[in-house]
């Protein structure tokens, strides 16, 4: 049984219901999630108010930080709370459900098969809990396509959630049509797509979809301009300085840039599902490598593997690296 896992959690985990009670504290936590200011939200959940923290939102955005630093366990404990507290939240059944998600990488096919039935029903949990939660739809129609007919999956079944999606946020519709087509290996159609999400919703998220589409039809400039637009609104999202780094490797151009890049993000907090340190130390020696300072791509690759022994890549780099000066 194979489902998106990394994908679906970073589209579910960062999606959180709007109550009366904690609305002006999960607007501020979505402006500083859309800036991926990882610091900024963990200071305004310590500073909440009373009323605020009173609300399913507060023991979302708890469970999402505790995700974040701590690890599941953590998180899960929150969100026990949490819906005890408030039973009827679809965010909080949402998020809990996603976590199970994680589960399947640590599981055989029979225990596979009973956790995507508990995904399945605290998916439809939380379409039932809250009709027009978006995260909700997006979260069950991708099951609905990714599962297998035996675990419930079909495309049949995700049809009229998909047409209650296109009227509930047409630019969720054709974000999640885009990543679709992309992971279909239909590049042009998702750009395409993605360039309709953004008419109607702008966004960092889509702004990065759309830089990472351009990366893989090898359009580096059109690229690297869509990851620019982010981190100068955002100085703080580092999946777009990555990706300019990224991006000034694959086009062996603006070394100078890419290797600030990838120092600015190596800078900020660690964000789940970010690519590692190890990762960023590696790019960074291939763009020393470009600019033919064979000592300080040696150190960075060394640096990687010092993060990650088993970091292949950078193992890989650094033998090539070797071999060519031998």
């Amino acid at each position: 049984m194979t489902f998106r896992c990394g994908l679906l959690m970073l589209m579910l985990l960062a999606v959180s219901g709007a109550l009366a009670a904690g609305e002006k504290l999960d607007a501020d936590m979505r402006a500083l999630e859309q800036a991926r200011d990882l610091a900024g939200m963990q200071a305004r959940l310590s500073e909440a108010e009373a009323d605020e923290l009173d609300s399913p939102e507060a023991w979302n955005w708890r469970a999402w930080l505790a995700l974040a630093e701590n690890g599941p366990d953590e998180a899960e404990a929150l969100l026990e709370q949490g819906l005890k507290a408030f039973p009827d939240s679809a965010a909080l059944e949402l998020q809990q459900t996603a976590l199970m998600v994680r589960g399947f990488n640590d599981v055989g096919n029979l225990g596979a098969m009973r956790l995507a039935r508990r995904v399945r029903q605290g998916f439809e949990r939380a379409v039932e809990l809250g009709p027009d939660h978006v995260g909700a739809r997006v979260a069950l129609i991708m099951y609905y396509i990714n599962a297998p007919r035996i675990a419930g999956g079909g495309e049949a079944r995700a049809r009229e959630h998909i047409d209650q999606l296109k009227q509930l946020s047409p630019a969720a519709y054709y974000d999640m049509q885009a990543i679709q087509a992309s992971a279909n290996g239909d590049r042009e159609q998702a750009l395409e797509l993605v360039e309709q999400a953004r008419a109607r919703e702008d966004s960092a998220e889509r702004r990065l979809n759309r830089g990472l589409i351009l990366q893989a039809l090898e359009d580096y400039p059109a690229a690297r301009s869509s990851f620019r637009t982010i981190v100068e609104e955002y100085p703080t999202h580092g999946a777009a300085w990555y990706q300019l780094g990224r991006t000034s490797v694959l086009a062996e151009d603006w070394i100078d840039e890419g290797q600030e890049a990838l120092q600015r993000f190596m800078a900020l907090p660690t964000w789940p599902g970010d690519p590692s340190h190890a990762a960023a130390w590696w790019r960074l020696g291939q763009l020393h490598a470009l600019a033919e300072d064979a000592d300080a791509a040696l150190g960075a690759f060394e640096r990687s593997l010092a993060l990650d022994a088993d970091f292949e890549p950078a193992a890989t780099a650094l033998a090539d690296l070797s071999a060519r000066a031998n």
